[in-house]
């Protein structure tokens, strides 16, 4: 690997890595000479600037899974999964569930532990989903909702609500057909038109239990897909009419719907998902204060995780320009490069890794 130095920079014993001419394109010294002092002084008195060294590449080791994923986090996100599944098929099969689960599971341990900064982005980015997709969504969307009411200086109470909601987001799915709900093709209109009913679906699911009480999370889940220019559904709510847990609710729902691992199409960049995210708040769709903090904050989050970039290297994102809300980040590659993403418009990520890809 070439690197350029500044003739005051160079040391004797470096090794000249390309041809060094003088004013008349005569060759000074040859590539390949291991520069001496000499050299140095030599070339200090003549018009030249800079000298192409020979650099051996810098490999940056990839870490095994023990560094990307964290076994307490693990074994809390495993648990809280499996209670969440039992949850959901309780309310599909009977129209309840057992209070008892939900406490377990909003335990100020596993709340504290899931929605931890830096850590539960890193992790949920890091984990392969498996299990069902639905409650995998819902379950980050509940993380999600827990960092979220941190980044807004929320009440505690307000923090757990909105976390409740974000678990429940699409509770109604249970009621729609698994040939609809994974389907790789495009959804008839029929079909979509039966999709959309989940918001209702799951508010009515809700309203069964002891949870219809609470309007902040009975208004989350209905309203998650109403759009602040009124193009969503149910009912075309427009923005002030939307419940501030929809406004939040909808943000989170599309980051982790095109972030994450789906059935039917290939997980995104985060940074492709901000673009796309903030589109929609320019054009009206999402609220402004909400979208704007959402992704500065995650953007802040996802430094240090591992990347595939579309140029078929691996790389780890080491800086992000958090003054500009689209800003992309520089990246790290294995072979010690650095490269800035917002300049070299030709290579861009196409995923963060989980440690089962790093570690294949």
């Amino acid at each position: 690997m070439l690197k350029a130095y500044a003739v005051e920079n160079l040391r004797a014993g470096m090794i000249v890595g390309r041809d060094v001419m003088d004013e008349s394109a005569n060759v000074l010294i040859g590539s390949g000479t291991v520069m001496t002092k000499e050299l140095i002084y030599n070339l200090l008195d003549r018009p030249i600037f800079k000298i192409y060294i020979e650099e051996e590449e810098a490999i940056i080791d990839i870490p095994g899974n023990e560094f990307l994923l964290d076994d307490d986090y693990i074994t809390c996100y495993n648990d809280v999964y499996h209670k969440l599944e039992h949850m959901f098929l309780a309310l599909s099969e009977h129209g309840t569930f057992d209070v008892n689960e939900l406490q377990a599971i909003m335990d100020e341990k596993n709340f504290r532990e899931l929605c931890d900064g830096a850590k539960a982005v890193s992790q949920i980015h890091n984990m392969t989903r498996e299990g069902s997709v639905l409650v995998n969504h819902c379950l980050h969307v509940g993380i999600l909702a827990g960092l979220m009411g941190k980044w807004l200086n929320w009440s505690v109470l307000d923090q757990y609500n909105l976390v409740i909601a974000g678990l429940f987001l699409d509770i109604g799915k249970m009621r729609i057909s698994k040939d609809i709900l994974e389907k790789k093709g495009r959804l008839t209109p029929e079909e979509f038109d039966m999709v959309k009913k989940h918001t209702q679906f799951g508010h009515d699911m809700i309203g069964m239990t002891t949870l219809s009480a609470n309007r902040d999370i009975m208004e989350g889940v209905l309203q998650h897909h109403e759009r602040c220019d009124g193009s969503g559904y149910p009912h075309n709510l427009q923005a002030d009419q939307i419940s501030r847990f929809g406004r939040v609710l909808a943000i989170l729902d599309i980051y982790d719907a095109m972030a994450g691992d789906r059935v039917f199409a290939k997980r995104r960049s985060p940074f492709d998902v901000f673009v796309i995210l903030y589109d929609d708040i320019l054009n009206g769709k999402l609220d402004t204060e909400y979208g704007v903090l959402f992704i500065k904050n995650l953007c802040h989050a996802l430094n240090g995780n591992w990347v595939s970039l579309s140029n078929g290297e691996r790389g780890r994102i080491v800086y992000i320009d958090e003054s500009r809300v689209t800003s992309l980040p520089v990246v790290q590659t294995t072979r010690g490069e650095f490269i800035d993403l917002n300049t070299t418009r030709s290579i861009k990520i196409d995923s963060i890794l989980t440690a089962r890809e790093i570690s294949a």
